[in-house]
């Protein structure tokens, strides 16, 4: 009993440790990190790309998910209302692109899908839940997160596009 006491909490302290020193989380008001990451049909694509000339939306996301499938509906929807102010980008973990290609020739999304099958990104964007949404400025700074989707994310990110 005194062992498995003694091993818990010495895994407490080396879990609590290694937050201490691991990167901090992207968060409202700071600039977003770095992405690249190829896109479904292998370009690579860059979050900086549109920087200085739109609002990006960067939503991760998996194909089996019904939040996200949604999510991406709605994002669509979004862009095509605000094509020449919006840029959104899709992240899929994925792991079988099988799974990605036939939800892709269903879904139809006229945004870029990009893959991420190493999962690099989830620990960059300290990615918990699936879906998680950020909205990014022109500037490339983060002004909203969204964990999660329903009805009321899907009108505060209108509500974002025409601050």
């Amino acid at each position: 009993m005194m062992k498995k006491l003694l091993l818990a909490v010495l895994m407490a302290g080396l879990v609590l440790g290694l937050t201490a020193i691991a990167e901090p989380s992207p968060k409202v008001g700071s600039v977003a990190p770095e992405l690249e990451l190829p896109s479904i049909s292998g370009q690579s694509v860059s979050l900086q790309s549109p920087r200085g000339e739109k609002k990006v939306i960067l939503a991760f996301f998996t194909s089996w998910s019904k939040s996200c499938q949604a999510e991406l509906d709605a994002l669509a929807d979004l862009y095509g209302k605000n094509r020449g102010a919006l840029e959104v980008l899709a992240v899929s973990f994925d792991k079988k692109s099988k799974d990605l290609k036939n939800y892709l020739a269903k879904a139809d999304l006229p945004f870029p899908v990009l893959v991420d099958k190493k999962l690099s990104t989830l620990d960059t964007f300290q990615i918990l839940i699936i879906p998680t949404t950020f909205c990014i400025n022109e500037d490339g700074v983060i002004e909203k997160v969204f964990v999660d989707f329903d009805d009321n994310v899907e009108k505060a990110v209108e509500a974002w596009l025409g601050s």
